[in-house]
């Protein structure tokens, strides 16, 4: 059997290395298809095995589901997972009741982005959060070969093979096509800069997730807090005895303290201390940190959101809930910043219920029913 791996370099005919999944799948079906059915050529067939990104691919290419029945679905799946989980909503404190991970990505784009206007602020995040977990989980391979090897290029048309596998509904959003137009660029500078990362490229999708995910402490977002702690502790006193700068650390006690390797949650256990294994000086300068990630993080969802309204709200609640319970604590978002947040959440959808897209009021009830 004749295996095709679109991330190597060994190809069936016709295919080549800068080909979209999309395109390496139709390659490969039609090639596979004139092997097994030519009545001329009396050769043994090729069975062409595709990637996950390819047939993701493929999958969407084919489907012919309207968005209606998309949404109708959709709205039948969570019902059941509500109903096993004995729950009304997708999200309690914080955090999600059921599991949707089952539902192919058309239809958590479609409860994501609210097509049709019927999925609640909480649907919508614990889709949301799915979705990035289904991607950072595609990169999280590609990621961490990138980082022993430098092959960076292999991880951006990961990236880019993953979004080419979206459906109709999401490749028509502004949001993918800013977001694909970075991800070709940074793909471009991957393959002219062999072994260096990407740099300077705005919406970067792939560089995000790599700060996001750190390289320093393997699995920090599952594993026991307090191990977490203790490879943090190693990484840290690794980093101050390479350190060459002036002004770097070089002790737990003083000098600037470069984190931007960490991920959060591997910052949360410096800053929140709990094993009492890091100086005051640590504690305090990971709390810096993770003042200056949140802030950034919080304008760019604001930018981002700026013509949607109420976006800005539901990226704040998607973010909350993103969160570990420790990186909750050390950014001091609190259980009631979160209720407060779900709260003025309601009110604006509730007001904008009132209007239809005239500006006319929808229907005689007054303001205080709303209320």
């Amino acid at each position: 059997m004749t295996t095709i791996n679109p991330y190597s370099s060994s190809y069936a005919p016709g295919l080549t290395a800068g080909q979209t999944a999309t395109q390496r799948a139709n390659q490969a079906a039609g090639y596979g298809q004139t092997r097994d059915q030519s009545p001329t050529i009396n050769t043994p067939a090729v069975n062409v095995t595709l990637s996950p990104a390819a047939q993701a691919a493929l999958k969407a290419q084919t489907d012919s589901r309207t968005i209606e029945g998309v949404v109708a679905e959709a709205k039948a799946q969570i019902a059941t997972l509500l109903k096993a989980a004995k729950t009304t909503s997708a999200l309690k404190d914080g955090d999600p009741t059921i599991d949707v991970s089952a539902l192919d990505r058309r239809t958590l784009y479609a409860v994501a982005s609210n097509q049709g206007g019927g999925f609640p602020i909480e649907q919508q995040v614990v889709a949301s959060l799915t979705l990035k977990a289904q991607s950072d989980q595609a990169l999280a391979a590609p990621a961490a070969q990138a980082r022993l090897t430098g092959d960076y290029a292999t991880l951006y048309q990961t990236a880019l093979d993953q979004m080419d596998a979206a459906g109709p509904e999401e490749k028509a959003s502004a949001a993918w096509s800013r977001d694909r137009a970075a991800l070709v660029e940074a793909r471009g500078q991957a393959i002219a800069r062999p072994g260096l990362a990407p740099m300077g490229v705005q919406n970067d999708t792939v560089a995000a997730y790599m700060h996001e995910a750190g390289g320093v402490v393997a699995g920090a977002k599952t594993r026991d807090f307090g191990k977490v702690a203790t490879d943090v502790r190693a990484a840290l006193d690794k980093q101050y005895s390479l350190a060459v700068h002036p002004d770097a650390a070089k002790s737990p006690d003083r000098g600037d303290i470069d984190f931007r390797r960490f991920d959060d949650r591997s910052l949360a256990a410096v800053a929140l201390n709990q094993g009492d294994q890091f100086s005051a000086h640590e504690a305090h300068m990971a709390q810096i940190e993770i003042r200056s990630r949140d802030s950034a993080a919080i304008k760019a969802s604001y930018q981002s959101t700026s013509e949607d309204a109420g976006g800005f709200g539901k990226a704040m609640i998607t973010r909350y809930a993103g969160m570990t319970t420790e990186e909750r604590q050390a950014s001091g978002w609190t259980p009631a910043a979160y209720a407060k947040m779900v709260e003025l959440q309601a009110s604006r959808d509730k007001l904008g219920e009132i209007f239809n897209a005239d500006g006319s009021m929808a229907g005689p009830p007054t303001l205080l029913d709303y209320l």
